[in-house]
């Protein structure tokens, strides 16, 4: 078997790694969703490294605009073995990886966009596959688990990463358990993490690769040439139609924000002091006061930070588990 000469070599823009080798195959392009602090930009770092020691030429990147934990991210992976010379956003990807299934109620956030009938979809949720694709209409293929519970339970916290990292792998059918190790090692040892940190990540790792079938990817999909772009041309408009508005009403009320939640926050009255740190605190404003001067926390607008919880006094806020919360309130 042809051991191919490699080398990998860090590009200028931020986050972005390419690794070049010798080869004969297609290119496959894999798009990731979720929110920000999930860690779904070091998931695709992992992806890429895995892939990268398994001998192909691999490139990430991520994509995102203000970083604001809860919001949606995007990063791209592409892969295989002849160089990597595409870049920018994947418009028709083989295989999606969402790693918060509230993204797919989001229509902006469009995580099934592009999609082809022949392409995988794998997603971090604890519904079933057919329950998924009935409900969004998907008839590409569908792949669930539940990662988030697998990271709640190795690591205590909503990080995705390495699981989700490790999901992906080995649906890919292309990766041994060894090299997914090295990768999440070497990424999460990059990222600063302490060595106890990242055999937590490595546990949740592992249980979730050895919970998943190799399905294998789908065959790459054939990308049209590029033609001519059309012109465009920039309409002349008035300054109160061109320009942003400083005058206009606030309208972030209008914004819901309850979709992003892992955990609530819920107040106990019994223990609170009335001290107002968490209506202080709050970075969206999503507790406020009533008439006795108790909080009340706003779900509508409640991203779920979790900082009020954590900075509670006498730890009268309890973080709750949002499909918890949603099954109380149900019955």
């Amino acid at each position: 078997m042809r051991s191919p000469k490699a080398r990998a070599a860090r590009s200028g823009a931020a986050g972005t790694r390419i690794a070049l080798i010798v080869g004969m195959a297609a290119l496959q392009r894999v798009r990731f969703h979720g929110r920000g602090g999930e860690g779904v930009k070091q998931a695709s770092h992992i992806v890429a490294r895995a892939l990268f020691l398994s001998g192909l030429n691999v490139q990430d990147a991520p994509l995102y605009g203000a970083e604001r934990r809860g919001a949606p991210v995007m990063a791209f992976v592409r892969f295989g073995e002849q160089p990597v010379r595409e870049r920018g956003y994947i418009v028709d990807p083989d295989v999606i990886v969402i790693c918060n299934d509230s993204l797919l109620h989001l229509a902006d956030a469009a995580v099934l966009a592009g999609l082809d009938p022949g392409g995988l979809v794998l997603i971090n949720s604890a519904r079933s596959a057919d329950d998924l694709r009935r409900a969004h209409g998907i008839a590409a293929a569908v792949l669930c688990r539940d990662v988030s519970a697998i990271a709640l339970r190795h690591l205590g916290q909503h990080l995705l990463s390495a699981p989700m990292a490790a999901f992906a792998l080995k649906a890919s059918g292309r990766v041994s358990w060894g090299q997914v190790a090295r990768a999440v090692e070497i990424e999460l040892a990059e990222a600063g993490l302490a060595p106890a940190a990242i055999e937590r990540n490595l546990a949740a790792a592992r249980e979730t690769f050895d919970s998943v079938g190799a399905v294998g990817f789908p065959a790459p999909r054939a990308q049209a040439a590029a033609g001519p772009l059309p012109v465009f041309v920039l309409p002349r408009l008035p300054a109160r139609a061109a320009a942003p508005s400083i005058a206009a009403a606030a309208t972030s009320a209008l914004r819901t924000t309850e979709g992003w939640r892992v955990y609530r926050p819920v107040i106990h009255r019994q223990r609170c002091t009335r001290c107002f740190l968490c209506f202080a605190l709050c970075p969206e404003g999503a507790i406020q006061l009533d008439a006795e001067h108790w909080p009340v926390v706003d779900y509508a607008h409640c991203k779920g930070c979790l900082v009020c919880a954590s900075e509670c006094p006498t730890g009268t806020i309890e973080s709750v588990r949002e499909d918890a919360a949603a099954e109380e309130v149900a019955r």
